[in-house]
């Protein structure tokens, strides 16, 4: 039985509130909501008519859309995200009424019997919990909304959280404060825990999702302004340690300002010397009266405008409630798709049968895999739009499962106690994700053989072999039907390359193509040993039919003294010759089923290469062979082939990156056809939320002619074409081979390679 490690975060369901600009009351409704939600914090709130809208739910990697309010902007708005799909059944948040009345969100109810009995929450009660109140007509009513807390009325959602705050308080009690109206606003209110602190307390950020602009201080806007409350509130929601600033009101923060910046200061007395300093937050409009208000030199600016969004500037960390590693045992389905069953544990939540109807996310990530011959993953492309098609093959319910960044982010009940997800075919998942761009994408006949031959020689880090020149000469040298001596293919395999284009034969002495001694250099008869143990070549003799005066070729289990022609179907007996005679050796498997077979060394190559450079410690990257790609019907696209594809599966808020391209053994062009059709599939897929980039291989050198082609699929700001020779791939360090300046590069990722390939060719 095989068993599998399970890392599994807990982390609530994220809601994006949908509200229109111009209705205030549901911007209050959705603050509310959220302080009833475990983790409802960090849910952002956005204003559907801006314009970064869709790029706030893409930034904070929302689970579902929720409109408040009733306008049809607001609704069209959640009807173009059916993808994030609500994993609960009715779609409402609360459901029933009085008594019965229940959420289908892990709630505030649920973490308070929780932590009743946890040392962080009998540490908060003697700090003291405050509940606060204010004048409708306050300026800064929203503002104290937002940080300080209020729940909804009871009446209007039949749970009163309130009630369940002061009971799970006791035996201290539970003061309530009343803010003066135009009054500075007391201490009290930054010196003790209230409700805005309630729906974020035992939640912590997880390492999968780091922020870039994360640096702590004061958002200084206009309370009456609700982009100002929204980017605060959105702000807040990615875990930035910030306090709102009213420009209108600055005498009332007189008491509460100082104590905040030093305590700030002290939070960032250790970090490094240039986040030692007090960041001000602003609309890019009020940027300069912003500033204004903080004399001295010692702080950071940072003006929020519509691109900030857009540019991934903020992204919203992982907030999660706990973890831990299962063991998972691993089974097959009745088509073969491996499932791993694990069970859930230690949980940081109540599972009382109470709860039975919230829901939260169990965020996986699956180590110890068998590879089963690289067909199948667990590591799914970050692209949400396909949440449907990957819970409808990795698990029974279509809406509880959701892409996250190299995790599965699978929906669970409070009571749950285990679950199970399968792992997705990797030819489906391409052909899902050129289907999102219009192309049908089918495995072809070249890529079905260089599949095979990867697999024989048990995966794609499995090829190094072909690194060496004098293997694939030999390969090519003979065809499916000729035989060759263990003598004759030791001198190709340890031969210079005639035409100098490949590394001679002692530059891979120290390369590991399977265990042995690392003291003993590979030898031509270590890798023709190697060759022959992965099926590449069988073994036998050649021999010669007495009666028709023709050569057989027999296989060593098929081989006898007493042998049949093949050709004439007369008996005869092989003893002399069997004795005179050495053992021969022909080409088998996939290499002998037809002569082209050759076609899939260079792909094997390639991926093997691209697999030793591009791979991460906690990634696990897909690398395929050829596809036949087609335009779906209405689609103006070209009929092509890709020679391999390759998926590397985005981490944090990155796009998924796919490299496609042409792979061209000794003697290969890279024409015009190749380069224009390579172009279009690949405008193709970055209109479908991938990042393409265009690979050209080949094991010769490039022409002028190709180079001046390739380079015209970059742009003045694009860069996705990357180009690579033997002395790229023959190497085990991609550009030990190249100028010295190259000699030590290192390029991890696309976007490196394609930088090298810019500064070798087209400067």
């Amino acid at each position: 039985m095989d068993t599998a490690r399970v890392d599994i975060c807990y982390r609530p369901l994220r809601i994006a509130w949908a509200i229109l600009s111009s209705d205030r009351e549901a911007f209050r409704t959705a603050v509310r909501h959220s302080h009833t939600l475990c983790g409802g914090r960090f849910n952002p709130i956005v204003l559907v008519d801006a314009d970064e809208s869709y790029d706030i739910v893409q930034n904070y990697r929302a689970d579902i859309v929720v409109p408040v309010g009733e306008s049809n902007a607001v609704k069209d708005f959640v009807g173009r995200h059916a993808h994030l799909i609500p994993p609960f059944f009715p779609k409402d948040i609360i459901i029933g009424n009085g008594d019965a009345a229940r959420s289908h969100i892990l709630d505030i109810y649920n973490g308070l019997a929780h932590w009743r009995e946890q040392p962080d929450w009998k540490s908060l009660q003697e700090v003291g919990l405050r509940t606060f109140g204010w004048a409708a007509d306050d300026p800064l009513a929203d503002v104290f909304l937002m940080h300080l807390g209020e729940y909804p009325n009871k009446d209007q959602i039949g749970l009163d959280y309130g009630e369940a705050l002061a009971h799970a308080t006791l035996p201290h009690p539970l003061i309530h404060l009343t803010l003066q109206k135009e009054q500075p606003i007391p201490l009290e209110t930054i010196r003790h825990p209230s409700i805005g602190y309630i729906s974020r307390h035992a939640l912590r950020r997880h390492y999968s999702v780091q922020p870039a602009w994360d640096y702590p201080g004061f958002y200084v806007g206009d309370a009456s302004n609700i982009r100002d409350l929204v980017n605060y509130w959105n702000l807040v929601a990615s875990d930035i340690d910030i306090r709102f600033l009213d420009i209108n009101h600055v005498d009332r923060y007189v008491l509460i300002r100082p104590e905040h910046e030093t305590l700030l200061t002290s939070r960032i007395a250790n970090l490094a010397e240039h986040r030692r300093k007090l960041a001000i937050w602003s609309r890019d409009e009020l940027g300069d009266q912003a500033l204004a208000l903080f004399p001295g030199d010692n702080h950071v600016v940072c003006r929020i405008h519509q691109t900030t969004w857009k540019a991934r500037s903020l992204a919203s960390p992982t907030m999660i409630l706990g973890e831990e590693s299962s063991l998972g045992v691993l089974g097959s389905d009745v088509d073969g798709q491996p499932r791993i069953s694990f069970a859930l544990k230690e949980k940081p939540f109540s599972s009382h049968p109470w709860f039975h109807t919230q829901h939260l996310v169990a965020s996986l990530k699956v180590f110890g895999v068998p590879r089963r011959g690289e067909q199948f993953t667990f590591s799914l492309p970050n692209i949400p739009q396909l949440n449907e098609f990957y819970a409808r093959t990795m698990i029974v319910r279509y809406d509880h499962l959701r892409a996250e960044p190299n995790r599965i982010g699978l929906t669970i009940g409070c009571t749950d106690s285990d679950a199970s997800v399968a792992a997705i075919p990797n030819h489906r998942l391409v052909e899902r994700l050129f289907e999102q761009a219009g192309i049908k994408a089918e495995l072809s006949s070249g890529g079905l053989i260089a599949k095979q031959l990867i697999s024989r020689m048990g995966g794609v880090d499995g090829t190094r072999a072909f690194k060496i020149g004098g293997v694939r000469r030999l390969i090519r040298t003979h065809g499916p039907n000729a035989n060759f001596t263990k003598g004759g293919a030791l001198q190709i395999i340890g031969s210079r390359d005639p035409d100098q284009i490949s590394l001679p034969f002692s530059a891979h002495k120290r390369l590991f193509i399977e265990q042995r001694p690392i003291d003993k250099d590979l030898t031509p008869s270590l890798v023709f040993e190697h060759l022959v143990a992965k099926g590449l070549f069988r073994i036998g003799a050649a021999l010669v039919c007495p009666t028709c005066n023709l050569p057989n070729w027999i296989a060593l289990d098929q081989l006898r003294q007493i042998n049949i022609c093949d050709l004439c179907g007369t008996q005869f007996d092989a003893t002399r010759q069997l004795v005179k005679s050495e053992f021969s050796y022909r080409r088998s498997g996939v290499l002998g089923l037809e002569k082209n077979a050759q076609g899939a060394i260079p792909v094997a190559l390639l991926l093997q290469q691209l697999a030793v450079n591009l791979s991460a410690l906690l990634r696990d990257n897909l690398f395929l062979t050829s596809f036949d790609l087609s335009p779906l019907a209405g689609v103006d696209l070209p009929t092509c082939e890709t020679d391999f594809v390759v998926i590397l599966v985005g981490d944090e808020n990155k796009a998924t990156e796919i490299l496609i391209g042409e792979c061209k053994d000794a003697g290969g062009v890279i024409d015009d056809t190749d380069v224009e059709n390579m172009g279009k599939i690949a405008n193709a897929l970055s209109k479908a939320h991938l990042n393409p980039y265009i690979v050209f291989a080949k094991l010769n050198a490039f022409t002028p002619e190709e180079i001046s082609r390739a380079k015209t699929l970059n742009g003045p700001y694009q860069r996705r074409v990357i180009l690579l020779t033997a002395a790229e791939l023959e190497p085990y360090h991609m550009f030990e081979d190249r100028p010295p300046e190259l000699k030590n590069a290192y390029a991890g990722n696309p976007e490196g390679l394609a930088s090298i390939t810019e500064w070798l060719y087209f400067r």
